[in-house]
């Protein structure tokens, strides 16, 4: 009967610990992936695909390594892209107020739309991949200084086959 007191006596003591507010863990991890999702072209059609590089890395990284183009393995499975390799530089500025600022180094009129939707869609992507939140981050293309003006696209909410809408342009998910 005594150590049914004492346990009593404990279980309503509790442990002892008291409740604290929410603490900040900080930035979410950026090497624990198989690696960024990029988006190229598949018979017409913007795909996802994870680059397998052991880490996910930053969005500039991803950024850089769509503008890289396809590897010899994703080449032999029929992705393509529509940025030139090799012809384009790119800086990415950090998400501030839901803005991420990509600067390139060509006029944004010589991109198609398509490859102006793959780096959208990859900056998105590599956003959700971190642990962000993809809904209502607005990507910024700007092209060299005084050239032309930025080009803005948001995300605004899930569509019910699962993609994301972007303000009038669509970033499928990976399955």
């Amino acid at each position: 009967m005594r150590w049914i007191g004492l346990l009593l006596v404990l279980v309503l003591a509790g442990c002892g610990v008291r409740p604290t507010n929410p603490v900040s863990a900080g930035d979410p991890p950026v090497g624990a992936a198989p690696g960024p999702i990029l988006y190229f072209l598949q018979a017409g059609e913007l795909q996802p695909v994870v680059r397998a590089t052991g880490h996910l890395g930053t969005v500039a990284d991803a950024v850089a390594l769509l503008l890289a183009g396809p590897t010899p393995d994703e080449y032999a499975v029929n992705y393509a892209s529509m940025l030139p390799p090799g012809a384009i530089g790119a800086s990415v500025g950090t998400l501030d107020q839901g803005v991420v600022t990509v600067h390139l180094t060509v006029p944004l009129d010589v991109l198609p739309e398509t490859a102006k939707d793959q780096i959208v869609c990859t900056v998105i992507a590599v956003h959700a991949q971190a642990g962000a939140s993809a809904y209502g981050v607005v990507v910024r293309l700007a092209g060299p200084p005084g050239v032309m003006p930025a080009d803005e696209y948001v995300t605004t909410k899930a569509r019910p086959d699962g993609a994301e809408a972007a303000q009038g342009r669509t970033c499928p998910l990976i399955r």
